[in-house]
């Protein structure tokens, strides 16, 4: 049994726009301030595009000063990955071009620093679906010969097109049988 959801691009753009600003903390004193999306695309394949403003406050290049990125290019990366408890639902982020200048090398080192920084701090989104899904309905004592109902999840997958991010969970289902002589009366 699958159960499948599905977000369009603007279903994804109207959450995008609930987090705005967001604010991440970056090293022990700096941080980095993404405005509302100007443009939110899905990516056959790979994820979530975002285009938008942000403004970095961290000594890069030396600078301690406020440096504001126009047109940054932020790419969210879904997947579902393996955890303790099964599968997890995650969301990581990561900055494709900064925007800091015309000048290619300083906005590739900022890029590239800014991502170090959010892999070390691990900054997205993790949601452990299999645990949230599975569960034993207990049936009414009413029912002679079944006592419980369960779903447990055994596999999830993400997908993303050219309109939509789409997530599908597989369920395994196990009625269980009442032992006889153990219904009430």
């Amino acid at each position: 049994m699958w159960l499948e959801a599905i977000l369009t691009r603007e279903d994804v753009r109207c959450i995008l726009e609930q987090f705005s600003p967001l604010e991440i903390r970056l090293g022990e004193s700096g941080r980095v301030s993404f405005a509302s999306p100007t443009t939110v695309s899905t990516i056959p394949g790979k994820g979530i595009g975002v285009v938008c403003d942000a403004t970095l406050h961290w000594p890069v290049l030396s600078v301690n000063v406020p440096v504001t990125m126009t047109g940054l290019t932020l790419l969210i990366h879904p997947a579902v990955e393996p955890c303790p408890e099964g599968e997890a639902l995650v969301f990581t982020l990561q900055i494709d071009r900064a925007g800091v200048t015309a000048l290619q090398f300083i906005d590739d080192r900022v890029t590239a620093r800014v991502n170090d920084e959010l892999v070390k701090k691990h900054i997205g989104l993790s949601w452990n679906f299999g645990k949230a899904l599975s569960h034993v309905f207990r049936l009414p004592a009413a029912l002679l010969s079944t006592e419980a109902l369960c779903l447990r999840v055994k596999c999830g997958a993400v997908k993303v097109t050219e309109s939509a991010l789409g997530f599908a969970v597989g369920f395994e289902t196990e009625v269980k049988r009442r032992v006889a002589g153990t219904h009430s009366s």
